[in-house]
């Protein structure tokens, strides 16, 4: 029986240690990194809205039809775009209201469907609703507060990099 030796991944190191450098980066400089958040968003926000414009152009001339709803909705995220990119601080705010109000609504949806836990297990549906219950309260919290959003969104950005990167640098071994 013959063992395969496995190389060194050079590749795997220098992308984990990357993620560690973003990481730490993220989480000294948590306002530089909602505002890169909200240039990424701004980005594809413009993306969307040209390929919007052009689909709509696509269908006017294969259908003959033209979609006054793709019209609006490219310009629309065209104009979101372009303030998410040249009004990065106002993106920050509303990245911070996007995050308390996903809270909330996946709360009160996984609250919604607790229920159906409740014919498999009795102690998981209990925990499962004391949980979700938790994070509706949370979800409150940060709409009211979203500093304390904002943060929040950094550090788990910060983590879920550095995490990444030592799960590579380990991987390069």
């Amino acid at each position: 029986m013959q063992t395969k030796q496995r190389n060194f991944d050079w590749f795997s190191l220098v992308v984990g240690i990357v993620f560690v450098i973003a990481g730490i980066a993220a989480y000294m400089k948590p306002d530089d990194t909602l505002k890169f958040i909200s240039i990424c968003i701004g980005i594809g926000a413009l993306v969307k809205g040209f390929y919007e414009l052009w689909f709509r152009r696509g269908i006017g001339n294969l259908f003959g039809e033209s979609s006054g709803w793709l019209l609006f909705m490219g310009i629309v995220d065209i104009i979101l775009g372009l303030l998410f990119i040249f009004r990065a601080a106002s993106g920050v705010v509303v990245i911070a209201y996007i995050f308390a109000f996903w809270f909330i609504f996946d709360s009160i949806a996984e609250i919604a469907t607790a229920s159906y836990f409740k014919q498999f297990n009795r102690g998981y549906y209990i925990l499962n609703l004391i949980l979700n219950i938790l994070a509706l309260f949370i979800g409150f919290v940060l709409l009211f507060n979203p500093l304390i959003a904002a943060t929040t969104l950094v550090l788990i950005i910060a983590f879920y990099l550095i995490l990444i990167g030592v799960i590579k640098i380990i991987q390069a071994f």
